[in-house]
């Protein structure tokens, strides 16, 4: 377990935070400038916090209280930068032997060709970083970092110079190393959908603050504020008043209408309140579908759209008394691209859409 609490004033913000990060992949995931690669550089010992204390598997790093700052070589973390920093003057089995240089050299040579041989990289043991691609500098930073056996492991954005077929590549090579090694994993990234796919853990950190720990499941799920739902993919947000409130869920208006939404225990009739819920959430409903009364369902017109070829953003605006919000549009819903192709919505811009109870989060 790394067991952090550090606080250092920034220019523009403070960072506090305090944060356990288990043996699995914790993501720390924000925008850029929220502090997150300033957060790996005190846990490494690259940079001294002003106060707080961190501690691997009991073994105390740093203590404000105590005067204590260990120094990063004796620390234990292994830790790769975004620009890998690759030694050009080095081979790559000499980068990768570059921390055991005081284990004999047949052990060292022994180490370095297991642990090349794990990552693929068996007979590039002579060759330079510069004549590598990006993904095998990659491979071998994270061989570098392994190699000496840490006992947890810092990536900060390791893959966003990468191409996407072999970003993906290393994705899966992460995990299957996650669990080879069972380390604790503190990886950075800015790409919500690289952080799901990777985290058994996501923190979301924005201008120092830690405003959620959970698992990404959970995060989207149930945000804790409109910020993390921004984060996370929600872009639907709606101003409403809480006309009645039971075990079973709320009712909202919403504009002109009335939403029925999960219950909020915390909250009263009267109260304001938002809601929020993801463009892939809100169906919509086929022109050949049964005639049914449905909740939360009205009715519009495709009014503008967007797609990146896989995906189709589709931005409605309600007819009638059922505007959600003012403005040119009230929701965007995202289709994959077979759906809009299916369902003919180039031609057909007039749909009945529902938003489901339960994929709307209540902030």
């Amino acid at each position: 377990m790394l067991a952090v609490r550090l606080y250092k004033r920034l220019s523009s913000f403070d960072l506090d935070l305090t944060l356990e990060a288990p043996p699995g992949v914790t993501a720390l995931f924000g925008p850029s400038g929220a502090g997150k690669s300033m957060t790996l550089a005190c846990i490494a010992g690259l940079a001294r916090p002003d106060a707080g204390r961190i501690a691997l598997n009991g073994f105390v790093f740093y203590d404000a209280a105590a005067k204590l700052n260990v120094p990063p070589q004796r620390r234990r973390i292994g830790y790769v930068m975004q620009d890998y920093l690759l030694f050009p003057h080095l081979t790559v089995g000499e980068n990768v032997a570059f921390g055991l240089h005081r284990l004999p050299r047949r052990e060292r040579e022994a180490r370095v060709a297991a642990m090349l041989e794990r990552m693929g990289l068996a007979g590039y043991e002579t060759r330079r970083p510069q004549e590598l691609s990006g993904g095998q500098q990659q491979r071998v930073a994270l061989a570098r970092a392994l190699v000496t056996e840490p006992h947890a492991l810092l990536l900060d954005e390791p893959f966003s110079a990468l191409d996407a077929p072999t970003r993906a590549a290393l994705r899966r090579d992460l995990l299957d190393l996650q669990r080879a090694f069972k380390l604790p994993v503190i990886f950075i990234t800015h790409d919500f959908g690289e952080a799901y796919l990777l985290a058994d853990q996501l923190a979301v950190l924005v201008e120092g603050k830690l405003l959620q720990c959970a698992t990404p499941a959970e995060v989207v799920a149930r945000p804790v504020n409109r910020q993390v739902a921004q984060l996370t993919g929600s872009r639907n947000f709606l101003s409403g008043q809480v006309l009645s409130s039971a075990e079973a869920g709320m009712a909202v208006r919403v504009g002109e209408m009335v939403l029925e939404t999960p219950p909020a225990p915390w909250l009263r009739p009267g109260d304001a309140v938002t809601l929020a819920i993801r463009p892939e959430r809100i169906l919509l409903v086929r022109k050949d579908a049964p005639a049914l009364a449905r909740r939360n369902a009205l009715q519009g017109v495709i009014v503008d759209e967007l797609s990146d070829g896989f995906t189709c953003t589709l931005f409605l605006r309600s007819e009638g008394s059922h505007r959600l919000r003012a403005g040119a549009y009230d929701l965007e819903i995202v289709v994959p691209v077979y759906i809009y192709e299916r369902l003919h919505i180039a031609e057909d811009r007039r749909w009945t859409v529902v938003l489901p109870q339960e994929a709307i989060q209540v902030m």
